[in-house]
């Protein structure tokens, strides 16, 4: 219940953005809210999205990505690449810096904006570089930890045994490299 009504208020505070007071005719009340490249509207979409679970997150990058389909516009090419910083359901990293990159500097609408891109597009550049997880590297330092070693019967089996060491060490060693890379961040 609590997730719903969370993403109904996303909806209803994204939607009720985009409605002017007074009667302006028709034409405000058709507009896509995810169609705006506008500094605060996605400012508030980033804080919408950062304040609702990952469930909701996976269901806004849907719609993203099917606005995305139907009209690539910037606004969408925006939300986007918000909505990747905080959701991997959001599409393909490179996609994303693309798509972005290809809006013309001059559309943007103000300095905020250009400086918004600027930052996010860092952002998304670095979340690219870094490795999937780092989890899966320490599961597979344990497993080999908790090998028994065989009986050193000849050998071949002490070098293979010292290379595999070697290995290990290297992995520990990258492992520390990454936490403590990753801890300075």
């Amino acid at each position: 219940m609590r997730k719903i009504s969370l993403v109904l208020s996303l909806l209803l505070l994204t939607g009720c953005a985009e409605f002017t007071t007074g009667w302006e005719g028709d034409s405000n009340r058709n507009i896509d809210p995810y169609t705006q490249s506008d500094f605060d509207e996605l400012l508030a979409f980033g804080a919408n999205m950062a304040n609702i679970p990952p469930s909701s997150r996976t269901k806004v990058c849907r719609t993203l990505l099917k606005r995305q389909n139907d009209s690539a516009g910037i606004g969408v090419q925006l939300h986007l690449m918000v909505g990747r910083l905080l959701s991997d359901a959001c599409g393909d990293i490179p996609a994303i810096l693309d798509g972005v990159g290809s809006i013309p500097y001059a559309s943007l609408s103000d300095e905020r904006m250009q400086k918004l891109v600027a930052i996010d597009k860092e952002i998304l550049k670095r979340m690219q570089n870094v490795p999937k997880k780092s989890g899966s590297v320490e599961r597979k330092s344990k497993k080999i930890q908790s090998v028994p070693e065989p009986k050193q019967t000849k050998g071949s089996n002490n070098n293979e045994t010292r290379l595999l060491r070697e290995k290990l060490e290297a992995i520990r060693s990258m492992e520390k490299h990454l936490d403590e890379s990753g801890g300075a961040n």
